[in-house]
């Protein structure tokens, strides 16, 4: 991904009028954009940071980890198994299986069974009636943030963030490296 699109667009060798494959990125001389390329390390790390701190904001306002709100937001999405929910959040089953265990415990989810399962086992989950205030919570913290971000940019400025934004995360979906 990011390779393959510096060797595209940065990473050619001096004096040199083809490009360079991605697996000869790392090998290349570096261009005059190094800078550039070194300042935008920086800001996409504040980003990270920004991000880190809204998730700590989240949990004082909920009193959530994050994967635990990930998990009620797959919940409200439509998974009701932990093996769906693993997979919609990135975990592994056993890790959605505890956190879904402890939501019910706190009373943020409830268990019920299968209409078709004639044992009646409560193997599925729903959002409880708290369940959907904290994610409600998260939806307004979230709104807040977005609300004073777009306040503070203005119109203008806060187009060119979305469409600048949804390149990046465009650019950053593709595999970093080529499968073996």
């Amino acid at each position: 991904m990011i390779d393959e699109d510096l060797s595209r667009a940065a990473a050619l060798l001096p004096g040199a009028v083809h490009e360079i494959g991605p697996s000869k990125v790392r090998e290349a001389v570096p261009t005059t954009a190094v800078g550039e390329i070194l300042g935008l390390a920086d800001e996409l790390t504040r980003i990270g940071s920004a991000g880190t701190q809204l998730a700590r904001r989240i949990e004082s306002v909920t009193g959530l980890r994050g994967g635990e709100v990930q998990v009620l937001a797959a919940v409200d999405a439509g998974s009701v198994h932990a093996r769906g929910i693993a997979e919609v959040i990135g975990q592994v089953v056993e890790a959605a299986e505890a956190t879904v265990n402890a939501l019910v415990e706190r009373g943020l989810l409830d268990r019920h069974a299968h209409t078709s399962d004639p044992a009646g086992e409560l193997a599925l989950v729903h959002l409880t009636a708290p369940g959907r205030a904290v994610l409600e919570q998260v939806e307004a913290v979230q709104i807040r943030l977005a609300d004073a971000l777009a306040t503070t940019l203005g119109a203008e400025q806060t187009r060119t963030l979305r469409s600048t934004l949804g390149t990046v995360a465009d650019v950053l979906d593709r595999p970093a490296l080529p499968a073996d």
